[in-house]
């Protein structure tokens, strides 16, 4: 599996040699000019041959397997031989003392015949080795070409067999702790919708007893007597429409000499037998849209109530085939009872509270998922003594390969080999995770970008390409969502599930990317590796150095100190640590992408070899880290450097910028900025504003004003200009002051869905005019504030979803035309007055007069008004995040 290492190198071949500004070290050194051509040509067939070997892997050809273990080795050797020789410049440079302003000017100047000498001897290295490595290339395509034009009727006759054996299979499974599920699956299927033709979905990770669900209902006798025709057909990773139609054909009865139709007369006979019908069709493990496409058309729609029962591991599978999303149910792992009952029911053998104190802890660690409990519990019904349950436990319970995670690693690889070339290498780059790590996705995608795993086209960014990567893996069950934004449209903390993490780092493992050092200790391997992932308080550091060649991030979770000698890790790209206090004296890596907040400038020393630097957070800018062209997130608390040289097109976030830094000069050099945090006085924030209608494609801006400057007025005027930026869509104040008529003119911001209000306002008065609409606005959060008559009426909110109020003491109540909202879903209040949970309660009552029954109000556990209504947790304060 090739998908990390040729990431990786493509990404490193653009950032050294085909970005618009490329390091004036290697500019100096002529390793671009020299060899463009070639270093192109290389770039497109490397990005062309993984996409085709990607192609083969899911098609099941096996012999394509080891040409990817030949462009792993390959894309590896290519990328450490790249990012040496520039490290090894660095070192000669070093001699002389020469900064990047020296190499900018030498670059400006006509070189000395000298300098060109100099510059020959990498320029043919270079040239040289991507020569060789084109050869590579073209030996691995013509050998991947001969294996496409073979065996293409023995892969047709391995999907046919497949699809048999997962049919006898499904047959055989049985149902337990799904009797809540099996009643909304019949429901769906006999009482609710129309007597139009409906498509109701089954949807769930590999292993979680969708077909067992399926094939139980199936064969239920209320639906047997229900409709009139029924009929089972399995998809498969490898469908084949032919096969399909055939299956189905057998499966309403068996038919003969269909091998001699053509796939039309096969559609056509199965349209005319369910016409005129009331059926129901299974079409069992879909994996694409095609599949679907493929029989979809041969399912009439006479209006008499058929269904048409469809089980996926894809959420965007079941959204492209179902009628509606209230036909679609999502499969849930089994609670602790369930999987106890399950595990007893197929041991078999099981008798006695002996055998139950071993089996229970084995049965937690299958986390729910009915596949794992099946199969480990008829590992356990071939032993008879108490004695071999013992031994096998402490088996399960070791760090060894078993048979549970041999067969649930078969399951998992299924989904895995399925997904295209850049999501498996996303995917099992969560491995670097500890397991049950609650994983920020703004932060992984950042660590994505930084290790070139995410492919953007010109029109994108990084962030859009890489929230579209995680909610693709969250479509494929391949990830658990544990919170989403405020607005509910972005996933903002998620985790792996133990069986899934597992898988990730043994692959990982496998194809020499990841180590991991656990509490528990493990021996350091005596090879190479990309990733090292440190999960102990304890270790031997010195094992590090084995590896710290070929290492590229370096991971830690613990927070012990931990002192390595940096400069042994030349080519370091991500720097990821969980506490502030570790690590001193952080050395200039040259390939330095991702620098994680340090404490303070005591801990690195000056990064001007980092050229292509993505993410730091730091205290004070020493030096003007804006020249580093690919600088995309960059938080300073005290910027003292100067505004980049070039136009940034790169930057798309800043954080803590002070108010004297907001001119239009320095935004008109970073357009693309669609991030920006502000914190300073008060007045100086607000007349920034102005200078902010520069940066068109901003979406999130938080202004945070102190107070630290007692000269500023009590009440500010909010810069009228705020309305000109067209793209906002989050906004957040605070400490502000303006006049509550005042932000009316928010409204006038056309894309702004989310507005969150702390101390911003003082007033007690908040009025609304009728044409003052906030037309998109998702989420409004207002705090702090001596605010206590509100006038407004749900036109003014008409797509409001969650309304959140906290310390808003005086306020007297929400506007009882907030129960004509009909998107509003949560009201959430914390340190309110009595009067206003009451009107929460009757909006709340009123909303039911509208069937719209899903408003929750939830009141926080704070100052005695608990009792009002339903006390609930309040999600965590999104203020503290990094996020407007």
């Amino acid at each position: 599996m090739a998908c990390v290492a040729v990431a990786s190198l493509v990404r490193t071949i653009e950032l050294e040699f085909l970005q618009y500004h490329p390091r004036p070290l290697v500019l100096h050194n002529h390793l671009i000019s020299f060899n463009k051509e070639l270093i192109q040509s290389f770039h497109q067939k490397l990005g062309f041959l993984i996409s085709q070997l990607d192609e083969e892997r899911i098609n099941g050809v096996e012999a394509v397997k080891h040409l990817e273990t030949k462009l792993r080795d390959l894309a590896f050797r290519v990328e450490d031989e790249i990012e040496f020789l520039v490290a090894h410049l660095y070192d000669i440079e070093e001699e002389d003392d020469v900064g990047i302003a020296d190499l900018v000017l030498k670059e400006e100047k006509p070189q000395r015949d000298t300098d060109a000498e100099k510059a020959t001897q990498p320029c043919v290295k270079l040239g040289q080795n991507f020569q060789t490595a084109m050869e590579e290339i073209e030996a691995i395509k013509e050998e991947l070409l001969k294996i496409k034009n073979r065996d293409e009727v023995e892969e047709r006759k391995t999907a046919h067999d497949v699809l048999q054996r997962s049919e006898v299979v499904s047959s055989q499974a049985q149902m337990v702790g799904k009797n809540d599920e099996f009643e909304i699956i019949k429901k769906l299927l006999t009482e609710l919708g129309s007597k139009e033709k409906k498509v109701v979905s089954i949807i769930g990770m590999g292993g979680i007893g969708k077909t067992t669900l399926a094939r139980q209902v199936y064969e239920d006798p209320s639906i047997s007597i229900h409709f009139d025709v029924r009929a089972w057909v399995v998809a498969s990773q490898l469908h084949n429409k032919r096969q399909m139609l055939i299956g189905l054909l057998n499966s309403i009865s068996k038919q003969g000499n269909l091998e001699k139709s053509t796939n039309e007369d096969l559609a056509l006979k199965l349209y005319q037998y369910l016409k005129r019908q009331r059926y129901m069709v299974v079409v069992d493990d879909v994996w694409s849209g095609e599949a679907w496409d493929d029989v979809s058309n041969c399912f009439p729609d006479d209006g008499n109530g058929s269904r048409v029962l469809l089980t996926t591991r894809l959420a965007e599978v079941a959204n492209y085939s179902s009628s509606n999303s209230d036909f679609s149910h999502h499969m849930q792992l089994l609670d602790q009872r369930d999987s106890w009952d399950l595990f007893c029911e197929k041991a078999g053998k099981f008798c006695g509270a002996e055998f139950e104190i071993i089996g229970r802890p084995i049965v937690e660690k299958c986390k729910g998922l009915p596949l794992a409990i099946i199969v480990v519990a008829g590992l356990f019904s071939k032993l008879c003594t108490l004695n071999e349950w013992e031994n096998v436990a402490k088996a399960l319970d070791s760090s060894t390969t078993t048979t549970i995670a041999a067969t649930c690693s078969k399951i998992l690889s299924l989904s895995y080999n399925h997904l295209p070339h850049h999501l498996k290498a996303c995917f099992l780059y969560l491995g670097v995770f500890p397991e049950d790590y609650a994983i920020n996705a703004n932060e992984l995608v950042r660590l994505w970008s930084a290790e070139g795993l995410v492919k953007t086209s010109e029109n994108e960014n990084f962030d859009v390409v890489a929230d579209r990567h995680i909610q693709e893996l969250m479509d494929r069950n391949l990830i658990l969502v544990s919170k989403w934004s405020c607005c509910g449209r972005k996933i903002k903390v998620f985790g792996v599930h133990d069986l899934l993490h597992a898988f990730c780092v043994k692959e990982a493992q496998k194809e020499n990317l990841l180590h991991v050092v656990r509490e528990n200790g493990s021996d350091f391997p005596q090879r190479c590796f990309r990733w090292v992932s440190i999960q102990s308080s304890n270790f031997d550091v010195s094992t590090l150095c084995y590896s710290s060649r070929s290492c590229r991030s370096f991971f830690c979770f613990s927070d012990n100190d931990i002192s390595l000698n940096w400069e042994q890790f030349k080519l370091l790209r991500v720097f990821f640590f969980t506490s502030y206090l570790m690590y001193k004296n952080i050395v200039d890596f040259v390939h330095l992408r991702y620098l994680p907040p340090a404490l303070d400038n005591q801990n690195i020393v000056k990064l001007f070899k980092a050229w292509n630097l993505q993410t730091l957070s730091i205290c004070a800018d020493d030096r003007n880290y804006l020249e580093f062209p690919q600088l995309q997130y960059f938080a300073c608390l005290f910027m003292r450097g100067q505004s980049p040289k070039f136009v940034h097109q790169n930057l798309q976030c800043l954080s803590w910028l002070k108010p004297m830094r907001c001119t239009k000069e320095f935004f008109t050099l970073v357009p693309n900025v669609k991030k920006i945090r502000i914190s300073g006085e008060r007045r100086e924030c607000n007349d920034c504003i102005e200078n902010l209608v520069n940066l068109q494609q901003l979406e999130r801006l938080y202004i945070n004003a102190n107070q630290w400057h007692f000269t500023s007025p009590n009440i500010v005027q909010i810069n009228s200009h705020i309305a000109l930026l067209k793209s906002l869509k989050r906004l957040r104040f605070q400490s502000n002051r303006f006049e509550w008529n005042g932000i009316n003119v928010l409204c006038k911001l056309p894309r702004l869905e989310v507005l969150k209000l702390s101390g911003a306002c003082v007033g007690k008065q908040w009025e609304l005019p009728e044409d003052d609409k906030f037309c998109q606005l998702i989420v409004l959060k207002i705090g702090s504030t001596d605010l206590k008559d509100w006038e407004a009426t749900g036109d003014h909110f008409p797509k409001l979803e969650h309304l959140s109020l906290f310390s808003c003491k005086k306020l007297k109540e929400i506007p009882s035309g907030f129960a004509e909202i009909s998107k509003l879903k949560s009201i959430q209040l914390a340190d309110c007055r009595p009067s206003v949970v009451a009107s929460a309660e009757e909006i709340k009552e009123e909303q039911l007069d509208y069937l719209n029954n899903i408003v929750d109000v939830v009141v926080a556990e704070r100052r005695g008004y608990s009792a009002y209504t339903r006390v609930s947790k309040p999600e965590s304060d999104e203020y503290e995040s990094d996020e407007a």
